[in-house]
């Protein structure tokens, strides 16, 4: 008796579909000079070039790529990049272990929107490999003199630095030795991910994330050199020496649907600004207190919705009759449906 085997849809297919399915919801989330055709196909370019990724959990490879979009950084290998990591999460009464997916940002993406911010004049970070010439000093007067060995191979990685100068002229520094590198690599979740596929990338963005720590940067900017954050289990390790800036994240407030879009201007306060590192208070400013709410915070709630045991119908209720919601109701439905889906 022969047995009735079910053919398998292939994962590239089903993707590809569900990327249509978000057309909306990656234009809405991408800034004007970024076609939402070009985006979806250097995301697939992605997939197909790193095959793993289209049987990964696509709960968060859709996050990972919402985020990429806000961001506006194309997921290529060079502004951004789309990992994979094992991390256990919750099946009914169980947990099992799944391939996550985590958007990394790379240094030419920062050094991107550093360069549109204006709030850094210059910022470079490079490498540093065994037979190069390499000066380093720190003290009244601090002196670094790098030149690259470029006749053949240069060895390995012996250190990494970043040298940003300020729109005032003043230079900063920062270097990290490799045994303080490899040091942050050990708390890293993704052990065969971007640290074994570039590790001189994964270097440099290491001694550019904890030199972003002492540099004049707008939220914006600290958090897209936080986004690969939930990649590291940092208890201990040197890199959360130095406590981090504190700011909102969006997993802070994505129980607030009333942050959503309204129909009228919300309301401004004026307020003097207060460093949160220094304490030292600025002038008075006018502030927005209403963080902003997004297309990809929208799905965050539909998929905790489904979590929560809310039905599809239950879109927070102050967002209906509104034309200007209606992209985040789209996108909270798609998140429940994502939520309620089981992708093999």
């Amino acid at each position: 008796m022969n047995e009735v085997t079910t053919k398998q849809p292939n994962p590239l297919i089903v993707l590809h579909e569900q990327l249509e399915q978000r057309t909306s919801q990656f234009q809405m989330a991408l800034p004007a000079h970024i076609p939402v055709e070009r985006f979806k196909r250097v995301l697939l370019t992605a997939v197909q070039n790193s095959p793993a990724l289209a049987t990964a959990d696509r709960r968060t490879l859709w996050n990972s790529a919402m985020r990429a979009a806000q961001d506006g950084l194309l997921p290529d290998g060079r502004e951004a990049a789309m990992v994979i990591y094992k991390t256990k999460v919750k099946d009914g009464n169980r947990e099992i272990w799944i391939d996550a997916v985590q958007y990394l940002p790379m240094i030419a993406g920062v050094r991107k929107k550093v360069r549109n911010s204006g709030e850094i004049a210059t910022w470079d970070v490079h490498a540093v490999y065994q037979k190069d010439q390499f000066e380093w000093e720190l003290g009244i007067e601090p002196f670094l003199k790098h030149k690259p060995f470029l006749d053949g191979d240069p060895g390995a990685v012996i250190a990494a630095y970043s040298v940003a100068t300020l729109k005032s002229g003043e230079k900063s520094i920062e270097v990290m030795s490799k045994f303080q590198i490899d040091k942050v690599r050990a708390a890293s979740k993704a052990k065969s991910g971007p640290w074994f596929d570039w590790y001189p990338e994964m270097c440099r963005k290491t001694v550019a994330k904890r030199h972003s720590k002492v540099l004049p940067m707008s939220t914006d900017l600290d958090d897209l050199l936080r986004r690969d954050d939930d990649l590291y289990d940092m208890e201990g390790a040197s890199d959360k020496n130095q406590p981090a800036p504190v700011r909102p994240k969006l997993v802070e407030f994505v129980d607030m649907p009333q942050n959503a879009p309204m129909t009228e201007d919300p309301k401004k306060a004026k307020d003097e600004t207060v460093d949160p590192e220094t304490g030292e208070i600025g002038e008075a400013a006018t502030v927005d207190p209403r963080p902003e709410f997004s297309a990809a915070d929208a799905y965050e709630l539909g998929q905790k919705a489904h979590g929560e045991k809310r039905a599809l119908k239950a879109v927070p209720p102050e967002w209906r009759g509104s034309p200007e919601s209606e992209p985040f109701i789209e996108a909270w439905e798609q998140g429940w449906k994502d939520a309620d889906e089981k992708v093999v």
